[in-house]
């Protein structure tokens, strides 16, 4: 089979770029491994009366470019507020919200957070961990684990290993602080996005053979020809070399490739009969293991689901349970920060289920983040590959903000731009 331009994965970015390129008239077809699209995008209609986001959930930013897609797709959003409407538990006591926090612990995060927007206007030489950035700024142990749970978390990592100049830039770059999700789910937008495109499902690529005349990729029962190649998966797949490149990617690239980090990404998700929180809840946060919460139902009426959010070590240990055992760690730990009692939760629990990201095949982990002297690893990732292969992805996207859907679109579109040129 032969096309003008493969893509390899049919996630946000593989989507962003299979849509320029189509409707610039190139010949192109999608490679995916799973049998649907979305990547880690993935909505469930069925788990409650309201779609469900298991991987990727928000907008960030009322400028990404995700609402311009939800408007041509002629689809909602639902704005939401979570950092300015925090709850915080400190210890093992209930959650308070951010304006109500006694006056020692209020100082402490809202300076946390004032020195971390400072960041982005700190002059610093020489590349450091965001834990070392905000220990020079005088913060002790204790407000660098809520900053992990804020600050890092969020990044799919720990406060000690998160590049301060990789931050720097996703910061510099700003797409806004208003957040919001799709009502209808990411599932929806995304099958609007490639209605028109042509997919190939259930096909793995383990091999990509190139040279200055093209690609031959050889996957599923059938090999398939092109002139350029667009490869969008995760960082942890090339990583862990699941796709071998014949011949092997430059020395940068592999550089690059082996510099990003990718930790586990774990949601705990509950639903119960009805919501026993008070109905202004988005966003609620302790140091405990679940360390994440947030409302999937807020703006909605009677929509009584509850999204417990943790990666790194975190994930790391609830991931090592059976499910069973995590999803009562996470009720256990609900039960305190809403001040309800356990067995009231069990009784009015409808369903729960995990969702770990690190152990899906085609995934392996959360996005991937930048430790510290390696901020150059994205733009190098990003970089083609003699003319023939191009990368996009979140882990790619340097001059939008990556850990975001609108980041891994922009880098689609980026990598569809250099391979039109080149064409």
């Amino acid at each position: 089979m032969t096309s003008s331009v493969l893509i390899i994965g049919a996630g946000a970015a593989g989507l962003a770029a299979g849509q320029a390129l189509h409707h610039a008239g190139c010949d192109i077809l999608i490679l995916e491994a799973r049998g649907r699209i979305g990547g880690r995008i993935h909505t469930d209609y069925d788990f409650a009366d309201i779609p469900v986001e298991l991987g990727a959930e928000f907008i960030h930013g009322e400028r990404a470019v995700t609402h311009e897609l939800v408007r041509q797709a002629g689809l909602n959003t639902l704005p939401v507020v979570r950092m300015g409407n925090l709850w915080w538990a400190d210890g093992e006591s209930r959650a308070i919200p951010r304006g109500n926090l006694p006056a020692p612990l209020k100082a402490q995060l809202e300076g946390l957070l004032a020195d971390y927007h400072r960041l982005v206007r700190a002059d610093l030489p020489q590349d450091m961990a965001l834990a070392a950035y905000l220990h020079s700024r005088g913060w002790d142990a204790p407000s660098l684990d809520m900053a992990d749970v804020l600050l890092a978390q969020t990044c799919c990592a720990n406060v000690a290993s998160l590049s301060c100049h990789d931050l720097i830039r996703d910061m510099q770059h700003d797409a806004g602080h208003e957040e919001a999700r799709i009502a209808e789910g990411y599932g929806a937008l995304l099958g609007w996005y490639s209605h028109d495109l042509p997919i190939r499902f259930i096909t793995p690529v383990r091999e990509i053979r190139w040279n200055d005349d093209g690609v031959t990729v050889p996957a599923g029962d059938a090999t398939f020809n092109a002139r350029k190649c667009i490869i969008t998966v995760p960082v942890s797949i090339l990583q862990k070399q699941h796709i071998r490149f014949d011949p092997p990617l430059s020395e940068g690239k592999r550089w690059a490739i082996d510099a990003l980090r990718t930790e586990p990404a774990t949601k705990l998700v509950y639903r119960f009969r009805e919501a026993f929180w008070s109905s202004d809840l988005t966003f609620m946060a302790h140091t405990g293991l679940a360390a994440r919460w947030w409302t999937p139902g807020y703006g909605r009426a009677n929509a009584a689901v509850m999204c417990a959010y943790v990666t790194a070590d975190r994930a790391r240990t609830i991931d090592a349970m059976d499910e069973a055992d995590a999803l009562a760690t996470g009720l256990q730990e609900l039960s305190v920060l809403l001040d309800v009692p356990l067995e009231t939760l069990r009784a009015e629990q409808v369903s729960a289920r995990r969702v770990s990201w690190a152990a899906e095949a085609y995934t392996l982990g959360g996005y991937a983040h930048v430790p510290p002297g390696c901020a150059e690893a994205r733009p190098l990732l990003a970089q083609p590959e003699g003319d023939v292969l191009f990368f996009a992805g979140e882990a790619t996207a340097y001059d939008t903000n990556p850990q975001t859907v609108h980041g891994a679109i922009e880098s689609g579109r980026r990598a569809a731009q250099e391979c039109l040129a080149r064409l």
